[in-house]
């Protein structure tokens, strides 16, 4: 299995309205994203992407990297299945949140896995998708007072980074709102010093 990468979100779960309680901003720190607390505790909203591929019956070896501290979203790149084989994949406690599946060419696609606690909506976002341009599920969920949308994508080495960039601007404008927090899970393929 390929290296795994985790990275967390500290959610801001102040949900009184004080008049200094101003609207926190994620702040980077290392792997970890900090929301200002108030009141209540530091929790943590995990999240993990996994570059797997081919899922087909790795699904209970990637919960064993995982536990005991399980995330609350797997972002998953390269499953290469089909929708029909794909809903049929077991991720114990997860849900299947939203996907991308390939139809003309085999192999890749992009999921999202959602912990069973938590609520979500998927975002329709499948007619932006160019097959090895740019390949991309996302959905918007609620952490504390944080409005999360999460987005995973991939993007083959010889695809067309225009077509790409403008279909990712476009997608990103179309849920967008100042309180909503965008995290981007991506396998892009992009070399910084030829782009």
């Amino acid at each position: 299995m390929a290296a795994l990468r985790k990275a967390t979100v500290n959610a801001d779960l102040n949900v009184g309205d004080d008049a200094n309680n101003k609207q926190s901003r994620p702040i980077k720190d290392g792997n970890y994203y900090k929301v200002n607390q108030r009141k209540k505790g530091t929790v943590y909203f995990k999240i993990f992407h996994q570059n797997i591929r081919g899922i087909g019956k790795k699904a209970e070896e990637l919960l064993s990297h995982l536990n005991p501290d399980l995330p609350h979203v797997l972002w998953l790149t390269e499953h290469h299945l089909q929708y029909l084989q794909l809903e049929k994949v077991h991720i114990e406690n997860y849900n299947l949140g939203a996907h991308y599946c390939r139809q003309l060419h085999e192999k890749v696609g992009v999921a999202i896995f959602v912990r069973n606690s938590l609520c979500f909506s998927n975002i329709d976002i499948v007619k932006h998708c160019e097959e090895q341009d740019i390949e991309i599920c996302g959905l918007k969920l609620s952490f504390g007072t944080l409005n999360i949308c999460v987005l995973t994508l991939y993007r083959v080495p010889s695809g067309n980074f225009n077509i790409f960039l403008l279909k990712l601007k476009t997608i990103v404008q179309s849920p967008y709102t100042p309180t909503l927090h965008f995290i981007i899970c991506e396998n892009i393929n992009i070399n910084p010093l030829i782009t």
